[in-house]
């Protein structure tokens, strides 16, 4: 019986690789990006059997078409992996970029989740991709870590609520990761500290070996990353922002 999936944020980067591993995993695909482009590029390499949505998530009808995407037909897995960033002290970014930026890392995730899980069987699984500094915040991407700190924790309720269902959920977090995250959010390539990235499919490998062990409700790639994530268990809230604040490059 042919698998299905959905990936969100599919054109590129972390997307990109869930595309590329899943299909050789036997996944038929439906991605979503917002260029068509991207799309084309991405789903030619992989074969016709494979389709894309072009939608903007961050967009109520972007949202709208993938909602229905996924009430007409019925998929084995979602991942639930658009997002974006922005740089700058919370007053100096434009509210209208966060507000987008709301939109899609929270109220995108919210719908397709809802009605990906309202439609799902025994056996299917959704991925939610938040981040390693969901459990960090970090002055000048204040929004996005509470997004992500958003995402990380809906997931591990969704993981206990859909258990009993042999629904698996998800979240995964990653860390510094070599893709355009970081120039999207109007930073530098050059910024990241290399010891601390991983390729897409580092994280992708990660990834689909926990989704076939469907044990863990948050998966951090990485050794560094969840020792990373685990200083702020150990140390005090203003500690853990200070140390955050302090790797952060220079505000765009």
């Amino acid at each position: 019986m042919t698998k299905t999936a959905m990936i969100t944020g599919g054109s590129e980067g972390i997307g990109r690789a869930f595309a590329i591993r899943l299909a050789k995993e036997g996944y038929t695909l439906t991605l979503v990006a917002r260029n068509e482009n991207k799309l084309k590029a991405v789903t030619s390499q992989l074969g016709s059997q494979h389709r894309y949505l072009v939608a903007d998530l961050s967009t109520s009808e972007g949202q709208t078409a993938t909602v229905q995407a996924l009430s007409n037909s019925h998929f084995n897995l979602l991942v639930n992996n658009a997002g974006v960033a922005t740089l700058g002290s919370f007053t100096d970014v434009g509210y209208e970029a966060q507000l987008q930026m709301f939109h899609l890392n929270c109220e995108a995730l919210v719908k397709l989740a809802y009605t990906f899980l309202k439609n799902s069987k025994p056996g299917d699984a959704l991925i939610n991709t938040s981040s390693a500094l969901a459990f960090m915040p970090t002055p000048n991407m204040a929004l996005y870590c509470a997004t992500k700190a958003f995402v990380s924790s809906l997931s591990d309720s969704l993981w206990f609520e859909q258990k009993s269902r042999g629904v698996y959920v998800m979240g995964l977090c990653p860390g510094i990761t070599e893709t355009n995250f970081q120039v999207n959010a109007g930073g530098k390539k050059e910024d990241l500290p290399k010891n601390l990235s991983q390729t897409p499919e580092t994280v992708v490998d990660v990834a689909v070996r926990e989704l076939k062990a469907r044990a863990k409700p948050t998966v951090l790639t990485g050794f560094k990353n969840s020792m990373f994530a685990g200083m702020s268990r150990v140390l005090s809230r203003k500690k853990v922002v200070s140390v955050t604040a302090g790797m952060m490059p220079p505000s765009p």
